[in-house]
């Protein structure tokens, strides 16, 4: 019933939303495009056609069926009394969110998260660029764990549905108003920010993990807003081959050995440390 009317109702929700961005984007571009958009979009498109119905059929399911498996037992956060345990449901799944996309970089899951990152250019399209392993492997922390610590189905399903917004939100290539987006990086993860993530500078790659709010990267000293976008190169440095990003390629890179952050000539993508504070968005 829970995963009917989510489909009901964030799956057209989601699909507007994803409309509006790539409207936004094709109007407002943040950063220039170095790959024809076919490309991309076709490979993008294709590797989606496997993880997100992974997602759907394996990821939500088992996030619902753990949550009202373990319903009616006394977990920590069932005795917390409303509307603070709703509040600490969804603080809960936004620190896992963040701290799953930190194991992700770690060594044996950046196998798998390297097929995301790989891409030459960032936009809306890139929200869908994963591989359909990584879905899988995310089941026991992003499904089982919420349902160890009390997380009703229900805020499960909703945070789920606002989590695939951010996700889209932050990948598109949409230039919001400096103005704007600076108060904004302050509580969520914007286009900008998501943008440094993705960088070939591995101190930068190494920034900015969170989904939904920034709070996690202000705690744990891992966000940096003040790298100018025009000076962000998208992609992994040992990966700059776009003939080499086949869709058989990347579904059979996680079993292809680890490559080091480098150049394929040996050089190491940097950059000097900007002289702006670290919470300061750059243009």
């Amino acid at each position: 019933m829970l995963l009917r009317r989510f489909d009901h109702w964030a799956g057209p929700a989601l699909a507007v939303l994803g409309l509006g961005l790539l409207l936004l984007e094709t109007r407002r571009p943040l950063r220039r495009r170095t790959r024809p958009r076919p490309e991309r979009w076709t490979r993008n498109v294709l590797l989606a056609a496997p993880s997100l119905p992974a997602m759907r059929l394996t990821l939500l399911p088992a996030m619902v069926n753990f949550a009202q498996a373990l319903a009616p037992r006394r977990l920590p956060l069932s005795r917390l009394p409303e509307p603070l345990r709703t509040a600490a449901e969804v603080l809960v799944l936004d620190y896992l969110a963040y701290t799953w996309h930190r194991l992700l970089h770690a060594p044996l899951l950046w196998r798998l998260h390297r097929v995301h990152h790989n891409d030459l250019d960032m936009d809306l399209t890139t929200a869908w660029r994963f591989h359909f392993g990584e879905m899988l492997a995310s089941i026991p922390y992003r499904a089982a764990l919420p349902a160890l610590l009390g997380v009703r189905p229900a805020t499960v399903l909703s945070y789920e549905a606002v989590f695939e917004a951010c996700t889209a939100f932050q990948h598109s290539n949409w230039r919001l108003p400096l103005a704007v987006e600076q108060p904004l990086a302050r509580l969520l993860i914007t286009p900008r920010a998501h943008g440094i993530h993705h960088s070939q500078v591995q101190r930068e790659t190494d920034s900015n993990f969170g989904v939904v709010l920034s709070l996690w990267d202000y705690l744990h000293r891992t966000l940096r807003l003040n790298v100018p976008q025009a000076e962000v190169t998208i992609g992994v440095p040992a990966y700059p081959d776009p003939a080499a990003q086949s869709v058989p390629q990347l579904l059979a890179l996680p079993l292809a050995p680890l490559l080091p952050w480098a150049r394929p000539d040996g050089s190491v993508p940097t950059r000097p440390l900007p002289p702006t504070p670290l919470t300061t968005l750059a243009e």
